[in-house]
């Protein structure tokens, strides 16, 4: 699990994979901490998860269903501009 921190404060936890061959960075798990706005951060995470896939020249961000910010996040990843 990797920390996703917002203004120096731990936010969410995401389990992240590069799958290469299928051009996707693959969100297997998001957890939100106690005490965080889920909606804001899900927001500012699909951001950075946009610039890390664009990073890692991957065309895709797909978010599995495991945790407890995975539906949120998938709507702020669904909303991102399309990556070529």
């Amino acid at each position: 699990m990797l920390p996703f921190l917002i203004d120096d404060k731990l936010a969410a936890r995401v389990d992240l994979k590069a799958e290469r061959k299928a051009r996707t960075l693959a969100v297997r798990a998001a957890h939100l901490e106690v005490g965080c706005e889920e909606t804001r951060t899900a927001a500012k995470l699909a951001t950075e998860l946009g610039r890390l896939a664009d990073w890692l020249g991957l065309e895709r961000i797909m978010v599995g269903r495991r945790g407890g910010l995975a539906r949120s996040l998938r709507k702020e990843v669904a909303a991102l501009p399309q990556r070529t």
